[in-house]
């Protein structure tokens, strides 16, 4: 499993850029995060529906860090990695959903052969409890996330032990998104930590902050930006630390396209570093990120109507 077949999504990506109609005369509304990170924010979805679909991430990387600075550029990577998510309606003000990782990464270097790394990683599954409603006259939409990390990894002399390694985690997360017109602002925090699994590896106490913004230009269309940062400790090995700790920041522009008849949205944001630090080495550092999503709604309430 050395690539994973992702023709049928660029080929719904082009179907959907391609299809045209006219905006409504009510103010038009701006979908949510398209970063395979971005989570739900501060709103929840209606009992019954189901929304399944995922991201799709392009990157490339160029030299070895550290700190924060580049070392040299004798390494070159490229990924090619998909999250496939789920998300399901339990009841009103309380919803599920699951990410799994399948990574592709291709490594050229100069003195080396060449390295593939693949595999499937461990699946975080949440529930996202609604606190506060914009539209029942809250300030803004308010909603927290609690669960964790499942072992699902596929763990083999070529798997990542740092996208997964058949370890237990627990995460938590608070989150807001606020409406004004077609603008809209979105902000959550999550906090993640993990047991030892395979390898005798733990993964590193993991702290991300998202943001974003949208403008519907139409029922159509939306324009923005996000911004995604991730801060982790060092992990470990049989008890002894791998001097990995690490601070990302990556932001970027956005555009979304949403088509109501189909329940179906898709969106691309391309994201640049703004900060990298990196505690020793660190090969594929991300110059560069173009990220996809696309999600499709059902809803099984409808099905026994």
């Amino acid at each position: 499993m050395k690539r994973i077949n992702i023709g049928l999504l660029g080929c719904l990506v082009l179907a959907l850029l391609a299809v045209s109609a006219h905006a409504e005369e009510t103010t038009p509304v701006a979908w949510g995060g398209v970063g395979s990170t971005f989570g739900p924010c501060g709103l929840g979805v209606p009992a019954g529906l189901l929304a399944v679909g995922g991201n799709v991430v392009f990157a490339k990387s160029n030299g070895v860090w550290e700190s924060d600075s580049r070392v040299n550029g004798k390494t070159k990577t490229t990924k090619l990695n998909e999250i496939f998510k789920t998300r399901y309606g339990i009841m009103k003000g309380l919803d599920i959903r699951t990410a799994t990782p399948v990574y592709n990464v291709h490594m050229d270097k100069t003195d080396t052969a060449n390295r593939d790394v693949y595999g499937i990683g461990d699946t975080c599954v949440l529930l996202h409890k609604t606190l506060l409603s914009q539209k029942a006259g809250a300030p803004l939409s308010v909603g927290m996330d609690f669960g964790g990390i499942v072992p699902t990894a596929s763990v083999s002399e070529h798997s990542s032990d740092f996208v997964g390694n058949d370890a237990w985690g627990v995460m938590g997360g608070l989150g807001g998104t606020y409406f004004l017109g077609a603008n809209r602002f979105d902000s959550e925090v999550n906090y993640a930590t993990f047991t030892e699994g395979a390898h005798d590896y733990r993964k590193g106490n993991r702290l991300r902050w998202n943001l974003g913004y949208a403008y519907a230009l139409s029922d159509l269309w939306d324009l923005g930006a996000e911004s995604s940062w991730e801060m982790s400790d060092e992990s470990a090995v049989e008890g002894v630390g791998q001097r990995d700790a690490y601070v990302e920041w990556y932001a970027g522009p956005k555009v979304v396209f949403k088509y109501k008849p189909w329940n179906l949205n898709a969106g691309l944001v391309a994201k640049v570093p703004v900060h990298r630090w990196y505690e020793s080495n660190k090969v594929g550092s991300d110059d560069f990120r173009l990220e996809c999503k696309i999600i499709k709604a059902f809803n099984l309430n409808a099905l026994f109507d």
